[in-house]
């Protein structure tokens, strides 16, 4: 949490800005407004042959598995990001991608850019993750991943759309 202004250093007081609360610097000279826009997140729904991989961040529970996540970089387009992402998070290589959504996350004030994306290789996981699972696509939607409605949103959006083709 910020408590001091970024440009000019004086203490950071709540102001109403468009009839909300933001905190702001009371120097009128600054006029420094602290916006906490949410951060761009893409996802990626990543299809092998094998099936739909699930992988497990070394930070989370145990058994709680989801799709790749990761944050755009300076001047990344969301479909580059996402196939960054699978690279970096799996080694595998990105053959297409389609966008399936975006979603806010409120709980974490992001944004989040959700793809199917279909890629080959074998999966390979980088510092961040330990282990992963591959579920087919028949019983991708009745995988439980609470606490992860988001990913449960994603995923069922995908299936959503999948059926419509």
């Amino acid at each position: 949490m910020m408590h001091y202004c970024p440009k000019c250093a004086t203490k950071l007081v709540t102001k109403n800005v468009d009839n909300k609360p933001y905190l702001s610097c009371p120097d009128n000279s600054c006029g420094y407004v602290f916006w906490n826009n949410p951060v761009p997140v893409v996802a990626g729904v990543v299809e092998t042959d094998q099936g739909i991989i699930l992988a497990h961040n070394k930070k989370w529970p145990k058994k709680i598995y989801s799709i790749i996540t990761g944050f755009l970089e300076s001047s990344e387009s969301p479909d580059i990001a996402i196939r960054r992402e699978t690279s970096e998070e799996l080694g595998l290589h990105v053959d297409t991608t389609k966008i399936i959504g975006a979603y806010n996350f409120e709980k974490m004030n992001q944004v989040i850019i959700a793809y199917h994306v279909h890629a080959k290789g074998n999966v390979a996981l980088n510092y961040e993750l330990d282990d992963y699972i591959t579920v087919s696509k028949e019983i991708i939607g009745g995988y439980d991943f609470k606490p992860l409605y988001i990913t449960q949103q994603i995923i069922d959006d995908w299936l959503a759309n999948k059926n419509k083709s």
